[in-house]
């Protein structure tokens, strides 16, 4: 597989540069910014929460009011005066400040919700008004966006015209709609399953026919390839072995892509991988061998073949009309990112809302473990606080993982909405350091201690080094299995969970760039068929079996105190120490070309697991170009 062509990586959407980055902050803090910023972030019973709110430069408002109700209901008010039913809590300005980019004045508010009890869903609006004027401005957010010429749809904010140079960009127009907050008071906590979690993903259709059938041979990557829930369920035992303790199914639903990510129908399996009994039996061997299994759900959007979707755009007043946002009906509707084959649907919409809970409920009750949330920014963060509480009444121990490709002030704000999120902002720093060299070992050890400081105990963020929409790691690395050998080596050291993208354990790559010449877009190009029988690396393969059973017994240890302990950016060694009670490991990487020796602190240390010959002599590992190896302490030092 050549490699003459290796696009940078790149993140999705209106932050993938830093033009769009300051356009989309530029949006945000001109008007009412509330950013879901609460304190504390999943609140307990009898604790009192402040919400805070910024105003921006064109926001001439001297008065901040939040309605809220604890029953369940939609809050409620006006001007200072709740609705029968909602509550009041009055903002008090906490603070000015001059924004430079604004080029004017933000105003910081903050409010303060009462305590509540256990179990009690607090759902909030935010106003802001002028006791000189009768008009008044809500809080809001963009819901999603049509194909469009950049205009801005809904509830006007000072921000827009920032947001209409983003959409004529994309060709896009957004819309925008004031919005219900909401925070659930519990003492709900992630399940301890996770903690110590290896994770494998599996791509269905790609991995594995089952009963002796080959892949079928096609031109088209977006085409069928056979892999079956049956196929799977045959390779239990090679996933078991690397150590794997949860299976990630991409998604199993009737859809019409091999993707799966456009479900028809919440309830049934996709006859191509086969059916409900197919599934049972996949959950009953990873069960009967310690595994738990995540479904990949999609509440955001549906198949533009979803009945419910046909039956909005037959019949204006059809039950599910609501469901969905129309612009100009039928033709023009809200869908992910235009894709008119994709529409989105509005999770504030009661039954919408429900029915989606009732589809995942479904799926728990058969057995899942839980599920990994597809572009789970789409959906409002209320809708999450309604969907974790429905799922942990059904299964105490469900696992909810989101995929959002944000800052990491919005990821913190999922904190008590889901258990974690997939890790982005570590895969880069990951793929920068040692994929394309582009950063130095001081800064990606910078990057990991900060960023791992920033989350509050108890919210997940699952490492991983590539996935079914970016360029395999292989990939950027030219096929060299050193490096790939590397960066495993840190990311099973971590003290989030790992993933494993299936066939990165036995050398699988891809044929071409997820991003052609031309510049366009080709995520199936990471998605070729698994490689099986003496197509495998079995050297790579025996070096994540190794990997992952150390990290079976060792994963409590690397969530234990941690720092640097010998760090040469010129040569690109890098070495750090974790200690968790008596338990001690020390993880030794040469991220460069040429052989080198790297000093070890004082102790006896003997080698865990290496990924090239690494010998220590004279208080020293030395280390071959592009290898590393895990240390263990034999006695606690001095």
């Amino acid at each position: 597989m050549g490699t003459d062509h290796v696009s940078s990586d790149f993140i999705f959407g209106t932050l993938a540069t830093d033009a769009r980055r300051l356009g989309t902050m530029k949006a945000e803090l001109s008007g009412i910014a509330h950013r879901h910023r609460i304190e504390p972030i999943d609140p307990l019973p009898n604790q009192p929460v402040q919400l805070w709110v910024s105003l921006g430069p064109h926001v001439p408002a001297d008065r901040v009011t939040c309605y809220f109700t604890t029953d369940g209901s939609e809050p409620d008010g006006e001007r200072g005066v709740a609705a029968a039913g909602s509550q009041v809590a009055v903002f008090v300005r906490q603070a000015v400040r001059w924004e430079t980019f604004l080029w004017g004045y933000l105003e910081e508010w903050v409010a303060e919700i009462p305590s509540q009890v256990v179990g009690t869903t607090v759902r909030y609006r935010i106003e802001a008004w002028s006791s000189l004027d009768v008009g008044s401005s809500w809080a809001s957010e963009i819901i999603g966006s049509t194909p469009g010429d950049g205009t801005v749809l809904g509830d006007s904010s000072p921000g827009d015209l920032y947001l209409h140079a983003l959409g004529v960009e994309f060709g896009l127009t957004f819309v925008r709609r004031a919005r219900t907050f909401a925070f659930r008071v519990d003492q709900e906590a992630t399940p301890d399953w996770l903690y110590d979690g290896l994770i494998y993903q599996v791509f269905v259709d790609r991995y594995s026919p089952g009963g002796g059938r080959e892949f079928a041979q096609h031109d088209d990557l977006n085409a069928f390839y056979g892999g079956t829930l049956a196929g799977v369920t045959e390779q239990i035992d090679q996933i078991a072995a690397l150590g794997t303790s949860i299976i990630w199914l991409s998604p199993i639903f009737p859809s019409p892509s091999h993707h799966g990510y456009d479900t028809t129908d919440f309830y049934a399996v996709e006859p191509r991988l086969g059916n409900l009994k197919d599934l049972r039996a996949l959950l009953d061997a990873a069960h009967e061998r310690g595994i738990r299994v995540l479904l990949d759900f999609t509440a955001n959007h549906v198949s533009d073949q979803h009945p419910a979707f046909q039956a909005a755009c037959r019949d204006p007043h059809s039950p599910t009309s609501g469901w969905f946002t129309f612009t100009d009906y039928p033709e023009t509707y809200i869908s992910f990112f235009g894709v008119r084959t994709l529409p989105q649907i509005d999770t504030d919409h009661p039954e919408a809302r429900q029915a989606l809970i009732d589809a995942a409920s479904f799926w728990l009750q058969q057995g899942v473990d839980g599920f990994r949330l597809d572009y789970n920014i789409g959906p409002s963060h209320a809708f999450w606080v309604d969907f974790r509480a429905a799922m942990r009444r059904i299964h105490p121990d469900a696992v909810l993982i989101g995929e959002a490709v944000e800052t990491a002030d919005l990821l913190r704000s999922y904190t008590g909405r889901l258990d974690g999120c997939l890790d982005f902002l570590l895969l880069q720093a990951l793929r920068l350091f040692f994929g394309f060299h582009e950063i130095r070992a001081s800064q990606f050890d910078s990057f990991v201690r900060r960023h791992l400081s920033a989350f509050p105990e108890g919210f997940v963020l699952p490492s991983f080094l590539d996935n079914h929409d970016m360029n395999r790691f292989l990939w950027i690395v030219g096929g060299d299995r050193r490096r790939l050998k590397l960066a495993a080596l840190c990311q099973y050291t971590l003290p989030h969970p790992p993933i494993l993208y299936y066939g990165t354990e036995v050398g699988l790559s891809q044929h071409q760039d997820v991003r052609h010449a031309d510049g366009s877009g080709h995520p199936e190009e990471s998605r070729l068929p698994m490689l099986w029988g003496k197509a495998q690396d079995q050297d790579l393969l025996v070096f994540y079996q190794h990997l992952g059973h150390l990290r079976q017994t060792t994963a409590t240890l690397w969530r234990g105190e941690r720092h640097a302990v010998y760090l040469d950016d010129v040569a690109g060694h890098y070495a750090y120490q974790c200690r968790n009670g008596e338990q001690i490991g020390l993880v030794v990487l040469n991220n460069g070309p040429q052989a080198g020796r790297v000093p070890l602190p004082a102790g006896q240390w003997e080698i865990a697991i290496m990924s090239d010959t690494v010998t220590l002599e004279d208080g020293a590992a030395w280390l071959p170009g592009y290898s590393g190896a895990i240390l263990m302490a034999l006695s606690p030092p001095d």
